[in-house]
């Protein structure tokens, strides 16, 4: 979700800080492997200095893998390694996979992306009458949020009929106008999804996305769920006093420098499945790259549309294109996505580069180890 946020709750007791302290320092103290080149050596200093306890990087080069790695832990506590495997959670990055799920309907003809929500979801209140599909893909759809605190993952309502219920009774700000960070859209999305497919979402993306392009790792869930070989997952944010929630001051989480604690728990309700429980390892995002690039996903005219900003009323160019962010690389635009403050991609095509970052490190920023990295591989970038 949000590059700093969208965590969980009831962070875990079993790992003592005293315990989890010593353990990260003797990683930290132990020897680094042999130099590779200077991408290991950037990622190797990172971890060191963020306390990232696992990573794993791909960097494709004309959608060519060029450079593929895994580093540190999956788990601390049992001193398990990150291998090739190794599952993440990915939390908003499955907005992306939502997005091209949307963009495969459209392709179909089953849908347009100018297509009502209320034409496609009568139930939906009348007020909503106004928003798109496009709208809801690019966090331009003035809905309420579901959640309360995105920081904590607290929804209004743990059931999705009730939640919508709630949501009728609240203010909505006008469609198109800003781009605002938003879970709710893509909740619908994936009622969408399910309503003109006639499948549940799950499957649908099984039996177009995950099966066809061999995301073979890849999995739905959250911390109560059973994931074969996902790593631990570990936050440098603070806690409150009770262990019972991440501590926020000033409406911000508080950020750790020196520390990481076992992250206790990170809980979703299953209908905000299409906004942020996916699951997967290195292999499922450099196949889903490859996949997207070849336009075995969708067409390229249909990934142009993703990755090209919202134009809002004002003619201004949106933080979101349909499924991706945007941000500045030097003198040039990144296109990017990621989740849950621990994973990234960024792209820039115009040196056709794409890099993916996978930490299980809530906190780990990174953004800025994926851009890092990038700039190791364009000389431009300053």
């Amino acid at each position: 979700m949000k590059t700093i946020k969208n965590s969980g709750t009831n962070l875990s007791k079993k790992c003592g800080m005293a315990a989890l302290m010593l353990t990260c320092m003797t990683i930290a103290a132990t020897p680094l492997l042999a130099h590779a080149d200077a991408t290991d050596d950037f990622v190797r200093a990172e971890m060191q200095k963020r306390h990232i306890p696992g990573m794993s990087v791909a960097v494709l080069r004309d959608n060519k893998i060029i450079k593929e790695s895994t580093y540190g832990l999956a788990s601390i506590e049992h001193n398990v390694a990150v291998k090739p495997d190794t599952a993440y959670v990915l939390a908003s990055m499955t907005k992306t996979f939502t997005a091209s799920a949307i963009m495969l309907l459209v392709q179909d003809g089953r849908i347009k992306l100018d297509d009502t929500i209320t034409s496609i979801l009568p139930q939906l209140p009348a007020a909503w009458a106004g928003i798109t599909i496009r709208h809801c893909l690019s966090h331009t759809s003035g809905l309420p949020d579901a959640l309360t605190d995105d920081v904590n993952v607290i929804t209004i309502n743990g059931d999705r009929e009730l939640l919508l219920a709630e949501l009728a009774k609240m203010p909505l700000q006008p469609a198109g106008e800003k781009a605002v960070y938003n879970q709710t859209g893509y909740m619908l999305l994936g009622m969408i999804i399910e309503k003109t497919s006639g499948m549940p979402y799950e499957q649908f993306l099984q039996t177009r996305l995950f099966k066809p392009m061999g995301l073979t790792g890849a999995r739905f869930g959250d911390a109560w769920s059973i994931i074969p070989g996902r790593s631990d997952l570990y936050t440098s944010l603070n806690i409150s006093k009770d262990h019972s929630k991440l501590d926020i001051k000033d409406g911000r989480p508080v950020v750790m420098q020196d520390k990481i604690y076992h992250y206790g728990a990170k809980f979703m309700p299953d209908y905000l499945a299409p906004a942020g429980l996916l699951n997967g390892n290195i292999h499922d995002l450099i196949n889903f790259e490859q996949a997207l690039a070849e336009g075995k996903i969708v067409k390229p005219a249909l990934l142009k549309e993703m990755t090209t900003p919202y134009k809002l009323r004002n003619g201004q160019d949106g933080d979101y294109g349909l499924g991706f962010i945007f941000m500045p690389f030097g003198k040039q635009t990144a296109i990017s996505y990621g989740g849950g403050a621990a994973t990234w991609r960024v792209s820039l095509p115009e040196k056709h580069l794409t890099v993916v970052v996978l930490t299980n490190l809530q906190g780990s920023q990174p953004h800025v180890l994926a851009s890092g990295i990038a700039a190791l591989y364009d000389t431009e970038a300053k």
